[in-house]
């Protein structure tokens, strides 16, 4: 039980990556900060990995920094540290060159650039304090750019060179 000690928040926590990284980290005995935008998804998997005392569930969008500051604050009153951040909430944008708009890429870089950023600056302090970890969740597509990916691509070059 590597984590038995350990606080972990991972954002886009309510489906995907960011459920099976949650769920890992129960096993290893870490006791969770969960972060997403669809709090029925969040507030099945707390109960899953254990309930309030093991899984905390907050409902909160890594676009908009208040929510995240807000998340932050209540997962520290509610378990006093971070120990390990997981920024992972991310989706992707797809299409022809062509036929996106600035504002496709625009909304693509907000959650998976900006999205980390704000969460480091939410978090940081906190992992400072604990002397933890920050984790990036990266992507292939961060190397190698697709035809009809390039929102996505951009965006996790971007997100691979802030880490």
């Amino acid at each position: 039980m590597r984590f038995s000690r350990s606080v972990v928040l991972v954002t886009g926590a309510s489906s995907g990556i960011g459920r099976a990284l949650a769920e890992s980290f129960a096993r290893e005995g870490a006791r969770l900060v969960l972060v997403a935008r669809r709090s029925e998804r969040l507030e099945a998997l707390a109960r899953e990995l254990g309930g309030k005392e093991r899984a905390l569930a907050l409902t909160a969008d890594v676009t908009d920094e208040a929510s995240m500051q807000g998340a932050v604050a209540t997962a520290l009153e509610t378990f006093g540290r971070l120990d390990v951040v997981v920024a992972n909430a991310g989706f992707s944008v797809k299409g022809k060159v062509g036929r996106l708009r600035l504002d496709d890429y625009r909304r693509q870089f907000e959650t998976n650039v900006f999205g980390v950023m704000r969460t480091l600056d939410a978090t940081l302090a906190a992992l400072k304090a604990s002397k933890g970890r920050f984790v990036v969740m990266g992507s292939v597509m961060s190397h190698v750019s697709l035809p009809g990916y390039t929102p996505y691509s951009m965006s996790k070059f971007a997100a691979r060179a802030f880490a």
